[in-house]
C-alpha cells in the first residue's frame, strides 16, 4: 500500500474537526431557535434521546413540534408540524410529485382539485374527494407552497426542498426533511403549518375548539398508517421509529410507511418506548 504523506493525513484530521465543530454549533442555533419558539407560542421544549419535542400553544389550539432521527441508514433528521384534525375519518396525503414513487397507500386514490399549478407540482391521495377540495383552499395551497420552499440544508444557496402533508387519526402532520434551523425559518415554518388548520377552525363560518394536549402517539397506534384500519391483530413494528403495522400492509407497502425512516425489516414487539429527559 502507498504510504499516505502526514501532510495529507493532517489535512483530513483538520477538516474532520472543522466538521464536526461546525455540526456542534449548527447544533446549538437549532436548540436556541426551538427554545425561542416554545417562548413565542407559550410551550416547552421536552429533550428525548432521538427526539426533541416543543408542546405550542396559540389562541385556543394545542399543537406538537417534533424534531426526530429516523431510520439508520443512513439516520435522517426530520421536523414535523402536529396538530389536531376535527375528523378522523379523512385521511389525505399531499406530497411532491418527485417523491411519489415513496408512497403506495391502499384505499386512497389519486386526487386533482382542479388548479393547474398546485395539481402539477403535488400528488394528493385521499379517501374523500369532495372534502379535500374544501380543505386545499387556496390559501392553504399558498402555504403548502411556501413550505415546500423552505430549503432543507442549513447553507442552502436558494430555496429546494420538500415537504409531505398528512391528515390520519384525527391528526394533521406536516414533515420537513431538514436538521438544522435558525429561529426566523423555524417560527416561519410554524406559522405556515398552523395556516393549513385554517378550514377546521373555522367551517362554514363556525368555530372549533381544539382543546388539551395533542396525543400523537395514541392516534397514529389506534390506525394502520397504510389501510387506515383498526391495529387489533397480526403487528409488527419499526425497530428505528417503533410505528406499528399490520404485517400485510408493511409487506405492501415494502417497509416503514413513516416518512423518511427507510426500515425495511420489521420486529414482532414495539420494545420500550425511550422517554424524555
Amino acid at each position: 500500500m502507498e504510504h499516505i504523506p502526514c501532510f495529507v493525513l493532517l489535512a483530513l484530521a483538520v477538516g474532520a474537526a472543522v466538521l464536526f465543530f461546525f455540526s456542534l454549533q449548527q447544533q446549538q442555533v437549532t436548540n436556541d431557535a426551538l427554545e425561542q419558539v416554545a417562548r413565542r407560542f407559550n410551550g416547552q421544549v421536552e429533550k428525548g434521546v432521538r427526539e426533541t419535542r416543543v408542546r405550542l400553544q396559540f389562541a385556543n389550539h394545542s399543537a406538537v413540534l417534533k424534531q426526530a432521527t429516523v431510520g439508520d441508514d443512513p439516520p435522517q433528521t426530520i421536523t414535523t408540524f402536529t396538530a389536531p384534525w376535527p375528523d378522523p375519518s379523512l385521511r389525505c396525503e399531499v406530497y411532491p410529485d418527485r417523491i411519489s414513487v415513496l408512497r403506495k397507500l391502499l384505499l386512497m386514490q389519486d386526487i386533482e382539485i382542479g388548479s393547474p399549478e398546485f395539481d402539477k407540482a403535488f400528488v394528493i391521495k385521499s379517501n374523500d374527494e369532495a372534502q379535500v377540495r374544501a380543505v386545499l383552499t387556496e390559501d392553504v395551497q399558498s402555504a403548502i407552497f411556501r413550505l415546500a420552499e423552505i430549503p432543507i440544508k442549513f447553507l442552502a444557496p436558494a430555496p429546494h426542498g420538500s415537504i409531505h402533508v398528512k391528515w390520519i387519526g384525527g391528526l394533521l402532520t406536516i414533515t420537513k426533511p431538514r436538521a438544522h434551523w435558525r429561529y426566523e425559518l423555524l417560527e416561519r415554518f410554524v406559522l405556515l403549518s398552523a395556516q393549513l388548520l385554517a378550514p377546521a377552525m373555522a367551517p362554514q363560518g363556525g368555530t372549533i375548539e381544539f382543546i388539551g394536549e395533542v396525543r400523537e402517539h395514541g392516534a397514529v397506534e389506534s390506525q394502520c398508517q397504510v389501510c387506515g384500519e383498526p391495529l387489533v391483530a397480526d403487528l409488527v413494528y419499526c425497530p428505528g421509529c417503533r410505528t406499528p403495522h399490520h404485517r400485510e400492509c408493511w409487506d405492501y407497502f415494502g417497509g416503514c410507511s413513516t416518512y423518511a425512516c427507510g426500515q425495511k425489516k420489521c420486529v414482532a414487539d414495539a420494545g420500550p418506548r425511550k422517554r424524555a429527559s
